[in-house]
């Protein structure tokens, strides 16, 4: 209805987007997330969370491209450092997935993502002594899966 009554609205696009999100139809998802961009060129959210959308297709070029976008227009994103990490990971492009990690935990200190993420992609290099530290600074903040891992895969180091 809102997208009838003004269909220049970029944030009714954008709302009725994250819903397709919701319930995993992630090319409407996309179509609406295009369309409030084409309304509103520098809209952020609009960005990273088409960004998840094509993640979650399976198109990490894309989706990297899209938190590259919303870093631009945000530079203090810190889900989007993740998630972009995250693909680079998934890449097998660890330098930049730590460098994107990295940012993240500068940007908030307190990011468990972030924390557990880089373990993965520190052990994923061997170096487990880096993962390690991430991992116990992770569970501290409350999550304790990226440690326990390394201990269940005897990989944790002090």
């Amino acid at each position: 209805i809102a997208i009838k009554e003004d269909p220049n609205n970029a944030v009714s696009y954008y709302s009725r987007g994250l819903t397709y999100d919701n319930l995993g139809d992630y090319r409407k998802a996309i179509a609406d997330f295009t369309q409030a961009i084409k309304i509103e060129p520098n809209y952020a959210n609009a960005y990273y969370n088409r960004g998840l959308a094509y993640y979650n297709l399976g198109d990490k070029s894309k989706a990297i491209a899209d938190w590259t976008q919303a870093l631009k227009i945000e530079p203090n994103y810190a889900d989007a450092y993740v998630n972009r990490g995250r693909a680079y990971k998934d890449l097998g492009d660890y330098r930049k997935a730590i460098a994107d990690f990295t940012q993240a935990i500068k940007i908030d200190p307190n990011d468990i993502m972030a924390y557990n993420n880089r373990a993965g992609a520190y052990a994923l290099q061997e170096n487990y002594k880096k993962a390690t530290q991430d991992a116990k600074k992770a569970c501290e903040l409350g999550d304790c899966k990226a440690l326990k891992a390394l201990g269940e895969n005897n990989l944790s180091r002090d």
